[in-house]
């Protein structure tokens, strides 16, 4: 059946089917799960998403849906070069851990220190096995994850129910960030120290929460977006009576839900993490209503109110100028930082309470931000075909640190560095393709089809998108697995609207 949204009677439907699909229950709850013990960033917490996962992956293959079992026509189908991608991604991980010949290894590395050859019998391009074993496992998580969604959400109203539960995951997360942070909370949680300094959740950085906020609530923008109701008004009583029937419908229950997760996303007090929604929400908006031949004055409308309200009006009462504070903070020079503290003590010590803010909030400067990933280029010239081995970055870039930087860094906080250090130029070629890829299919959406839900989530899919990729520059948002199949989640959603076969 055509994926329509005027099938009557379509909620009972649902409801009904949704009893007798255990497996797509189930892979929604692992979705539910992820970002709970502590967005899975854990080994043991990663071991138990990858067993969930393959669990998962066994019960399909003993039990495929019912349309794949009668060769109907399925989302796999359609993203066969994606899963490829993925597929051959996940093998030059295992490929990175095969021990080789030392003249292998001598004729793969390049001008500089190259691949350490440990003794003269056989060494894995890896430079840290162990790490890289732990990063497969993760890899062969997300592949999997990656086929289940297109194979499990194979028709309209399982793709909406998995938008549903994802926006319901990112109020949940939001609700528990504000109680939490209200109560400047501070826990002993799965071995971990957490502290509530920052709106977080059940995450254990507020960035990383603030990139699982941008992307659910992306999601719940493209839903909304699928909700609107593009029929002309021809006078005010018409219009009266829509606003009536939106403040008494579930679409006025998903707009607050969306102004409680923007109120949790601005009180994480991330700096990219608002820059990147306010940024990506501007961009896509701005795409859809030029490209789009099909954009409603409703649509119009509604993503104008997301920027004035949700973004100067809510973020002026939440907050918002700690964030504006924090941004002004990492754009200064290192020397502009020290004068800026001296001048704020000096006003402090007369008095001035207006400068205690800059004194208390010690933020890096521009310069300290961007030193780990500029000094990993140093590690891509080193290895620039396969990498030193997917997460090896912390191990790898002990020996190119220099003496300025004084920190430990486990992660470049620039995620394309750091794909590009662990799997070299083949390996974030692969990743890119694959983006790149869901992005056309999201622009082809936005150009050729004109019902309402397909549009809605050609716009959460974009969106998602670019919010993640503004917020990786100075971040490893796709390090963390929680936020990693959330991200493989959006990246699949043309995928499962079927632009090709699906046109109305």
């Amino acid at each position: 059946m055509p994926m329509g949204w005027k099938t009557k009677n379509r909620g009972k439907l649902t409801l009904v089917a949704l009893i007798f699909a255990p497996q797509f229950i189930f892979l929604l709850a692992i979705l539910i799960w992820s970002p709970l013990p502590l967005a899975s960033n854990r080994p043991w917490s990663l071991a138990l998403l990858g067993l969930l996962v393959c669990v998962l992956a066994l019960w399909t293959l003993a039990r495929p849906p019912a349309a794949v079992r009668r060769g109907g026509r399925s989302p796999v189908r359609r993203a066969w070069p994606a899963l490829t991608l993925m597929a051959a991604w996940v093998a030059l991980l295992a490929f990175q851990m095969v021990p080789l010949p030392a003249s292998v290894l001598t004729a793969l590395e390049s001008a500089g220190s190259g691949y350490p050859v440990l003794n003269a019998g056989l060494n894995p391009i890896s430079v840290d096995w162990y790490s890289t074993r732990l990063y497969l496992l993760k890899g062969v998580t997300l592949g999997l994850f990656f086929w289940l969604l297109l194979t499990w959400v194979n028709s309209a109203e399982r793709l909406e129910w998995l938008v549903k539960t994802l926006v319901a995951s990112g109020l949940l997360q939001a609700l528990l960030a504000v109680a939490l942070f209200a109560m400047n909370a501070r826990y002993w949680l799965f071995f971990v120290d957490v502290t509530h300094e920052h709106a977080k959740g059940t995450f254990n950085n507020y960035d990383h929460f603030a990139g699982y906020m941008e992307m659910t609530l992306a999601l719940g923008i493209g839903l909304m977006i699928a909700k609107l109701d593009g029929r002309p008004v021809s006078n005010w009583r018409q219009r009266l009576r829509n606003w009536l029937a939106l403040l008494l419908s579930k679409k006025a229950v998903l707009r607050l839900g969306l102004v409680v997760m923007v109120i949790g996303l601005i009180a994480s007090h991330s700096r990219m993490g608002n820059s990147a929604f306010f940024v990506s929400l501007l961009t896509t908006g701005l795409i859809t209503i030029f490209l789009s031949k099909h954009a409603t004055r409703s649509m119009v409308i509604f993503i104008a109110s997301l920027v004035i309200l949700d973004v100067v009006i809510i973020g002026g009462v939440v907050g918002i100028e700690r964030v504006v504070l924090r941004i002004e903070s990492t754009n200064m020079t290192e020397a502009e930082k020290h004068a800026a503290l001296d001048e704020a003590k000096a006003r402090v010590a007369t008095g001035d309470t207006t400068a205690a803010p800059i004194v208390r909030y010690r933020e890096q400067s521009l310069e300290e931000r961007i030193q780990p990933g500029l000094h990993t280029l140093a590690i891509v010239r080193d290895f620039p075909f396969f990498g030193t081995g997917g997460g090896t970055f912390h191990t790898a870039f002990m020996a190119y640190r220099p003496q300025i930087i004084t920190l430990w860094y486990d992660h470049a906080h620039n995620d394309y560095m750091e794909f590009t250090a662990d799997g070299g130029l083949l390996g974030v070629g692969l990743l890119a393709a694959i983006v790149l890829m869901s992005v056309a299919f999201d622009l082809i959406i936005l150009v050729r089809r004109h019902d309402p839900f397909a549009l809605g989530m050609a716009f959460a899919s974009l969106m998602g998108i670019l919010a993640l990729l503004q917020h990786s520059t100075v971040d490893f948002n796709l390090q963390i697995p929680a936020n990693a199949m959330l991200f493989i989640t959006i990246i699949a959603l043309p995928y499962m609207v079927g632009w090709k076969y699906y046109r109305h």
